[in-house]
């Protein structure tokens, strides 16, 4: 999903949670090799499943019930993956493999959007930062980097093979690089955080340090050009030529880092240094980590004059869209593009439904009603943690975040406890993973982004997972799985089938050429999901094409009633009256979209234009009535 818009639509996440339903289908009926310590994953199980259970209660009480029933789907979708992964392993699935493959796919993603960014320049950047293949270029970033830590692990690890190690160093190496065009100032913020969290955690501070050292080394040679790319953009200039510099020395440097990596490794197979060598070397590089870290926290404190004053500055500039700093790099800016207004509107939402929430993916209506100033099309708070609050309530919070805590204290109380040095290396790449995730998904919709969202799901699912496996199988553990787990199989057929049949036939009615069939597919996608407005408009938009006024009448109608707060079907409808000729209709729904959007800038113009229109049809018809014979 991460070369097809980070699998946001329908269509591209929906085939996931039907091959992963039958998967947990299959798992379910094996069984379960489970042992002592499967409570922590099962209540980790447990509480995500009610969380899930929740959020499709929550269609109960949404205004749009079509957009609830999508979001439904896709957090069924990460407890399916969440539930397979803990399956799988208590069967016996290597971690190892898993962050493999977690680290080389988006790596592998990142090797071809490389090879193509020069003859796909002008497809793959937008607004002067590059948005890839996910489409989005926060997403693109989080895409490329929600593995890296994981990658850093494998990189130093002893029992991965050394060509293997090789790969991975590389990747991470082209995946940070590609990053870097993204411009994302929040995933430079989410590495910032995750790195002490990395390293505090893994046990294998020297090793952790020496895989590190390659990828950031590569990274400082080839930023200047890379960000010299935005800069052209920024400035009308030529960030072709700009690119064509950087991209040399972006391979380079995923090569010297796999040269490093392969070396390295052979040399492990050979030689181990002792325990009491590298545990000393690894105590001074994080004292080394952390002296830097106070050098340079005093030093950015005297040429601010004062951290405090500094902060408190780029706070008014994050809430006030200040763009001072991004003539030189946009990660020297700290404009929150209008996240502010976006959180606010999130929490007003919150405040007024603290309980239950607004519903699921039910907050894009309230935000044209409540926000303070415009910010543009909005369809998500941009925060995981105030969406989660606002659309599910505490409820919702209480269920989502005592997974979270589960899952991290079930693998901290292994790394504390039992792990050996492999073991607490691999929670600490896990924990700073999560970490990763969860503070750049506190400034993004990455919910919404299966491709960013599915590999944290799968790392909590390794976290919460016992790390001893004992062949047990209690029959008190085994039929509530099995049962519970077809259970969850059939509810993800039922409801993800629907939803995309629903979105093949949309699709159909927007490749067709025939305007009967057309109309036949978007009704054909509206007997699977009665609930969607923009089906509904669908259906309208082309009956108008047709010339069926009535039938495109009676369709937006419909798109009004399924989603009664948004300001848009009524927007629709008006200007389906005035193109008909109506001013009178025409004018009482521009006036209903405008009570439901005020800061909007063009329905006032509509409804001052048609309210002269109505009074000087007014005066017509009145002078008609007053004349001799009228």
């Amino acid at each position: 999903m991460g070369s097809a818009n980070g699998g946001y639509f329908t269509g591209e996440w929906a085939p996931a949670a039907l091959i992963l339903a039958v998967l947990v289908s299959f798992v379910s009926v094996v069984g379960f090799f489970v042992s002592a310590r499967l409570g922590w994953s099962m209540l980790a199980l447990g509480l995500l499943a009610a969380y899930t259970a929740w959020t499709f209660a929550s269609i109960l009480w949404s205004p749009n019930r079509g957009d609830a029933w999508l979001g439904a789907g896709q957090t069924l979708l990460y407890l399916l993956v969440f539930w397979s992964a803990v399956a799988l392993v208590a069967l016996g699935a290597s971690r190892r493999w898993a962050l493999a493959a977690s680290a080389l796919g988006p790596a592998g993603i990142a090797a071809l959007t490389l090879q193509n960014l020069g003859p796909q320049i002008e497809h793959l950047f937008e607004d002067n930062r590059l948005v890839g293949t996910v489409g989005y270029y926060n997403g693109e970033a989080a895409f490329l980097l929600v593995s890296f830590w994981v990658a850093i692990y494998l990189g130093g690890s002893r029992r991965l093979n050394p060509v293997l190690r090789a790969a991975v160093l590389a990747g991470a190496v082209l995946s940070a690089n590609l990053a870097v065009l993204t411009q994302s100032r929040g995933a430079m913020v989410a590495l910032a955080v995750s790195l002490p969290v990395f390293f505090l955690l893994s046990g294998q501070r020297l090793r952790g340090m020496m895989a590190l050292t390659p990828v950031a080394l590569a990274l400082v040679a080839a930023f200047p050009h890379l960000n010299a790319v935005y800069l052209e953009f920024l400035n009308e200039g030529n960030p072709e030529a700009a690119l064509d510099l950087a991209l040399p020395a972006v391979w380079l440097g995923a090569l010297g880092a796999g040269i490093y990596g392969l070396a390295w490794g052979l040399i492990d197979q050979q030689w181990q240094p002792p325990k009491i060598l590298a545990r000393a070397v690894g105590t001074l590089a994080l004292a080394g980590v952390l002296v830097i870290l106070a050098a340079g926290t005093a030093t950015l404190n005297e040429r601010t004059g004062g951290l405090e004053t500094f902060a408190q500055q780029k706070w008014e500039d994050f809430k006030a869209g200040g763009t001072s700093g991004q003539e030189q790099s946009r990660y020297l800016s700290a404009s929150g593009t209008g996240r502010y207004v976006l959180w606010q509107v999130a929490w007003q939402n919150f405040a007024a439904h603290p309980v239950a929430g607004t519903g699921t993916h039910n907050y894009e209506a309230k935000y044209y009603q409540l926000r303070e100033r415009p910010t543009g099309t909005v369809r998500q708070p941009h925060m995981l943690q105030l969406e989660i609050l606002s659309e599910r309530g505490i409820i919702g919070g209480a269920l989502f975040f005592g997974f979270l805590a589960v899952c991290l204290s079930a693998g901290f109380r292994d790394r504390f406890r039992s792990l050996q040095t492999e073991g607490k290396a691999q929670v600490g790449a896990l924990a700073a993973a999560v970490a990763y995730w969860f503070v750049h998904s506190g400034a993004e919709w990455f919910w919404q982004m299966p491709a960013v969202t599915l590999p944290a799901f799968v790392y909590l699912a390794l976290l919460a997972s016992t790390w001893r496996r004992h062949r047990i199988s209690p029959e008190s553990f085994r039929w509530p799985l099995c049962a519970g787990g077809l259970a969850v199989a059939a509810l993800a057929l039922t409801a993800t089938v629907p939803l995309y049949a629903a979105d093949r036939y949309l699709m159909q009615s927007y490749t067709t050429t025939d305007p009967e069939a057309a109309l036949a597919f978007a009704e054909r996608a509206q007997e699977f999901n009665p609930f969607d407005p923009r089906l509904a408009q669908r259906e309208a938009e082309l009956a108008m094409e047709s010339g069926d006024w009535k039938r495109a009448e009676s369709a937006y109608m419909r798109a009004i009633r399924l989603n009664p707060e948004h300001y848009e079907p009524r927007m629709l409808l008006a200007a389906f009256y005035e193109r008909r000729g109506d001013p009178e209709l025409a004018l009482r729904y521009y006036r209903q979209a405008a009570a439901l959007n005020p800061l909007d800038r063009e329905l006032p113009q509509r409804v001052a234009y048609l309210q002269g229109a109505v009074k000087q049809l007014d005066g017509i018809t009145g002078a008609a009535e007053n004349m001799p014979g009228g």
